[in-house]
């Protein structure tokens, strides 16, 4: 078994610490904030991830994970994971200062022949950067970029769909592939340039496939077609594939935007311009006022005043994430129309940049409610009876911006039922 240490607990770097210990090896979680360590020590996450806890527990008993503030307890450490955020700057280009300044610490701290591994997403050449600065000859860089959504980390960190390292040294790089102990998935061995854009252009093809799905769906209900069963023919074609075909009020989280940009900007510093990105932040964007406009027609053509129930502040389901929600994004603007917004999230308490009320029971949400929006697909909303809330609403319309309730039960309780792709 190896000695591991990862640099930052956030999604990621939570997600790995966790997952290499669970699979026998010896880890040590670093984070510079202490209340964190603190809280991870005593086994409780800081952040919400499925079954995190759980495994934390586990390795916390087995003596297989310990977490520090102090970059002196990794010396011992044969691989080195820097799990770092990667912020957008005010040009859409990816912030590298955590990994820089990390590189600068590790320089004396990594012990010798110690194998230093970037999983945080990067721009191109960032390991260029980080060889420069760590000034080791003896340190193999390796970049091994992360493919872990949040709300399945752990679930994608065990079953993989694939592993990709890159790296001067062939050795080095089978050596951190093993570590992952995979049986089933497909290991691609590269160069670290090539590795670093694979993530990327990964991300980038995704969001770029969603703003389509949400133009076609726009595209369909303006000629009364269903765009939920043009997607679903369209999922039929193996060279098109059935996921990610689903409308919604926009892509979110902090790896799409992010990454998208940062793709956009580094092409552009090339001079090889990447236009399709440009569309789809554009489409996203029309994605969100799309919904709005929706509320806003179902409601008269004004949402001054209105009491607007909003379903959901996370950017997708299963987790507490709000950065870059499609959710709060649809929320500002129903507040720069003059709407009051009462909302609920099972797990998204607050939001505080927002002069919103988030209420702790959903039926709280609707009370005199003018419109019900759905902006997250948690599988709860699902079970809500309509017939329970249509005497504490104000106006019986529902906007599901995730096609996600039953619109016949709805509609048999007397409401306006609005989806996303059809009329």
């Amino acid at each position: 078994m190896a000695k591991i240490a990862i640099i930052g607990t956030g999604y990621v770097g939570l997600a790995s610490a966790v997952g290499f210990a669970h699979l026998g090896h010896d880890v040590v979680g670093i984070d510079i904030d202490k209340s964190k360590v603190e809280k991870l020590t005593s086994g409780k996450s800081p952040i919400f991830e499925k079954d995190v806890e759980i495994y934390l527990a586990q390795s916390l008993a087995k003596n297989k994970i310990i977490f520090s503030s102090d970059y002196s307890d990794m010396k011992d450490c044969d691989f080195v994971f820097m799990c770092l955020p990667t912020p957008q700057n005010d040009d859409g280009s990816a912030d590298i200062n955590y990994i820089l300044d990390s590189a600068k610490t590790l320089t004396n701290q990594l012990k010798e022949n110690a194998t230093l591994v970037i999983k945080s997403t990067v721009p191109v050449n960032t390991w260029k950067k980080v060889t420069e600065i760590l000034n080791r000859t003896d340190v193999s860089i390796i970049s091994n970029p992360e493919f872990l959504r949040e709300g399945t980390a752990l679930e994608d960190f065990f079953n993989p769909d694939r592993i990709v390292v890159g790296g001067i040294s062939e050795e080095k790089a089978h050596l951190v592939a093993d570590l992952y102990k995979s049986k089933d998935a497909v290991i691609v061995f590269t160069d670290n340039t090539s590795a670093e854009i694979i993530k990327y252009a990964s991300n980038s093809f995704l969001a770029i496939k969603l703003s389509f799905v949400n133009e076609i769906a726009a595209y369909a209900e303006s000629t009364d077609a269903n765009a939920l069963e043009v997607l679903n023919a369209m999922g039929l074609d193996k060279r098109i594939g059935k996921d990610f075909l689903k409308p919604g009020p926009g892509w979110g989280g902090m790896c799409f935007p992010k990454d998208v940009s940062a793709l956009k900007e580094s092409a552009r510093e090339k001079n090889v311009p990447i236009p399709l990105l440009d569309a789809a932040l554009e489409s996203n964007l029309k994605a969100h006022a799309r919904i709005v406009s929706k509320v806003k027609k179902a409601l008269g053509g004004s949402l001054k005043d209105k009491n607007i129930s909003v379903w959901g502040l996370a950017f997708k389901a299963n987790t507490d994430d709000i950065r870059f929600s499609p959710a709060i994004s649809v929320i500002e603007l129903l507040i720069s129309e003059g709407a009051q917004i009462k909302a609920f999230d099972p797990v998204v308490k607050q939001v505080k940049e927002l002069a919103i009320e988030v209420k702790s029971e959903i039926i709280q949400s609707v009370e005199n409610a003018d419109a019900i929006v759905v902006l997250t697909e948690w599988q709860e909303f699902k079970l809500v009876e309509p017939s329970l809330i249509d005497k504490l609403v104000k106006q019986k319309i529902v906007v599901d911006a995730r096609n996600l309730l039953d619109k016949e039960k709805w509609i048999n309780s007397g409401f306006m039922f609005i989806g996303n792709g059809y009329n």
